[in-house]
């Protein structure tokens, strides 16, 4: 179940490590955006290995109240099937994700386009408004749900 926790948050830790270049206690991004690269695998995720290369510019931006965004604007994300590496798709992932707490649990509000693993959806390129939360232990307590459409990314790159 936290699949989809760490997968979700392995891109905004891949913004945020590569962008520190936050106006100190401002909630402002570094303009423009930081160049980002880099790989990421997520062994199993599709019941293969699944190789997510990054090539774009993100930026984190922490505001009041213990909330984050991340925006990731021209962000081209590669999955490769590592099984099978000629089955590749470059998807565009360039959709912000709003961090916050509601009623004690982490929830996050993902809109345009996102790459994200919910155990139900499966690995998916969402594209629309889509939420889900986390309660204080990590445990997810509202699965992916919201309104547009969801790309099997699996089935692309069998």
């Amino acid at each position: 179940m936290r699949q989809l926790h760490s997968l979700a948050f392995a891109f905004a830790v891949a913004f945020a490590t590569a962008s520190p270049g936050l106006a100190a206690g401002k909630g402002q991004p570094e303009l423009p955006p930081t160049e980002t690269s880099g790989e990421i695998v997520f062994p199993g995720v599709c019941g293969f290995d699944v190789i997510f290369t990054l090539d774009g510019k993100g930026a984190t931006i922490t505001v009041p109240r213990d909330r984050l965004i991340v925006i990731a604007p021209g962000l081209k994300v590669t999955a490769t099937n590592a099984a099978n590496p000629a089955n590749s798709v470059v998807l565009n992932s360039t959709g912000v994700f709003h961090q916050f707490t509601e009623n004690g649990n982490a929830v996050t509000v993902v809109t345009g386009r996102n790459i994200l693993f919910d155990p139900f959806a499966g690995l998916v390129l969402a594209i629309g408004t889509f939420r889900f939360a986390f309660d204080a232990n990590g445990n997810l307590v509202e699965p992916l749900n919201g309104t547009g459409q969801l790309v099997d990314i699996c089935a692309l790159i069998q």
